[in-house]
């Protein structure tokens, strides 16, 4: 796709070959060389690099069909669905500029959020402006947008910050901006203000927009920044993923706030925050009761205390996002819940011993906090046997420090993770 211009795959030439590359996959099963082969005995006269061109794209768009029918006519590279944002995510961001008349879009990459936010300002008669730096990347949301017959977006090519300068900031109402978070090499970048467009950049352009403007700035979720008045957090998940960490400005909203679009719910930090209390009793006494696991967005967003101070939930730990309720809590997707069996200081060889005792065997699930080996690194050292009951009965190990030692927790799962 980076070699042949996408005017190519809309002329009957190339959408024959496209057609031919989609059949051919499916006869084959998507083996790319057994299609690819019938592929180029069917066009002998085109080369081979646009040959596997169209084997790409097909599987992209197949990958891609879970965002809709239109995706069977869409374009798209493969950093560009890595990286797209899920419909009901971007939904979730594009509510926000419901009343917005006027919305700049910066970083449009295929036009996933893009077709949310025109949808949502579309309905009171407002626009987009969008802006994207890679030509390519650009003509594909152009085409992208249009396979969804969306009018009210105007897609606009080049450096965010070039672009800007032509622009007159002071009639947008509204800036959307989920901004490369990537280096050359594909590592992901750390510093907020080494994105591109960096964050600094980015919330100076939104001081400039209309008065009671909105804006948001998706950043990693793993970024740390000094807590601004002016800007909110929202801590966003999908599943038992914390997926996003959002900065809104001109929003109503909790500093801290954790959505889950897909369930539709939300938790913001109480204005009197409480925090929970710590476990003081003997370990010993956890046999009985029940290890709650947090959702990823409540740990991420720092007020996990306070969520488990309203619960009437421990911390194990003051340092480790792992609870104890003395009570089984109710079923919830905002934390998983095991009810502990077994509770002693980690050794390995005592540890090896307990799970066979039990009879948990290899398919035993593994769960570590604070401790420096990961859940295959145990296994592989545990050696345990074939288990002798089913892997759903198969138990589970939590090692966790607890202290300045460590702690670990035979426990039998409570909450299913399907639920999630």
């Amino acid at each position: 796709m980076t070699e042949t211009p996408l005017e190519y795959w809309l002329l009957p030439e190339g959408s024959s070959l496209l057609a031919s590359a989609k059949s051919l996959l499916v006869i084959h099963h998507n083996d790319t060389l057994r299609a690819g082969n019938a592929l180029r005995k069917q066009f002998a006269d085109t080369s081979p690099n646009l040959i596997a061109q169209a084997l790409d794209l097909t599987l992209l768009r197949e990958k891609a069909a879970p965002f809709g029918a239109w995706t069977q006519h869409g374009f798209f590279t493969r950093q560009s669905l890595e990286q797209a944002t899920a419909p009901v995510l971007a939904q979730h961001h594009a509510q926000r500029f419901a009343q917005c008349q006027h919305v700049v879009e910066i970083c449009t990459g295929a036009g996933f959020d893009t077709a949310a936010l025109a949808r949502c300002v579309g309905d009171s008669g407002g626009r987009v402006t969008t802006i994207e730096a890679n030509a390519e990347v650009a003509a594909m949301a152009r085409q992208n947008l249009a396979a969804q017959n969306i009018q009210n977006v105007e897609v606009l090519y080049g450096l965010a910050e070039d672009v800007m300068q032509t622009l007159d900031v002071r009639h947008f109402d509204g800036l959307w901006c989920d901004p490369s978070r990537r280096d050359d090499r594909g590592r992901r970048i750390a510093n907020p203000n080494e994105y591109a467009p960096s964050l600094t950049w980015l919330q100076n352009v939104s001081q400039r927009l209309m008065a009671s403007s909105v804006a948001g700035i998706k950043i990693s979720p793993a970024a740390n920044l000094e807590y601004d008045t002016n800007w909110q957090r929202e801590w966003i998940g999908y599943g038992n993923e914390c997926r996003e960490q959002t900065l809104w400005r001109g929003v109503q909203l909790v500093d801290g706030t954790v959505s889950l679009p897909d369930v539709s719910l939300q938790w913001s930090p109480p204005t009197e925050l409480m925090n929970a209390n710590v476990w003081d009793k003997p370990l010993q006494m956890l046999e009985g009761h029940f290890l709650i696991e947090p959702h990823g967005c409540l740990i991420r967003s720092g007020y996990l205390s306070g969520f488990f101070a309203e619960r009437d939930i421990f911390l194990l730990d003051g340092h480790i996002a792992y609870g104890i309720s003395v009570h089984e809590p109710p079923q919830s997707v905002w934390y998983q819940v095991f009810r502990i069996v077994e509770a002693f200081d980690f050794h390995r060889a005592r540890l090896k011993e307990r799970v066979i005792a039990r009879g948990w065997g290899n398919s035993v699930e593994i769960k570590k906090r604070g401790f420096p080996e990961t859940p295959d690194e145990i296994r592989k050292w545990l050696k345990l046997p074939a288990s002798k009951n089913a892997p759903q009965n198969a138990g589970t190990v939590i090692i966790t420090r607890v202290g300045a030692g460590h702690l670990v927790l035979l426990a039998e799962r409570v909450v299913a993770t399907s639920q999630f």
